[in-house]
């Protein structure tokens, strides 16, 4: 078991060898995949080989994502586990099923009564602690600052 390792009050993500890319794209503010160019299915988490029909890794490509999607389900957190997260509650998060055919757990902003599943959303970036992270905006949604002061 690996431990937890925070900044600015933050947990960080562990940062897995395959997903290297995904993290990199992300400092950028972009928001990417893998495809697999034998079968063409998207993957995601990512792999070392398609999780759909075997292919090795030489046949999986990084592709930048749109950034949209709809909600595919979710919760609404009312207190956090941590004093980070207990700053921001109440707060959303569920799984984003992606235009490009992938499903994404994340934060999702929004008041909590209009988050709704199959409502669409869209990619934003914020930086948590040392790491850009993705968070979704419901489509129509006027994010606030969700950053603890």
């Amino acid at each position: 078991m690996s431990d937890i390792h925070y900044v600015d009050g933050w947990p960080q993500p562990y940062a897995q060898l395959d997903a290297e890319p995904y993290w990199a794209a992300l400092q950028e503010r972009r928001l990417t995949y893998q495809r697999c160019k034998a079968c063409s299915q998207a993957v995601w988490p990512a792999h070392s080989f398609c999780p759909h029909c075997g292919a090795d890794a030489n046949q999986l490509e990084w592709q930048e994502s749109s950034g949209r999607g709809t909600v595919y389900s979710y919760s609404t957190v009312m207190r956090g586990p941590a004093p980070s997260w207990a700053a921001i509650a109440p707060y959303t998060v569920g799984f984003i099923h992606m235009d490009e055919g992938y499903y994404l757990f994340s934060q999702i902003n929004g008041k909590p009564e209009d988050v709704q599943i199959g409502k669409p959303v869209r990619a934003q970036f914020l930086q948590r602690g040392k790491q850009i992270l993705p968070v979704f905006d419901m489509v129509g949604f006027k994010p606030m600052n969700i950053q603890p002061e």
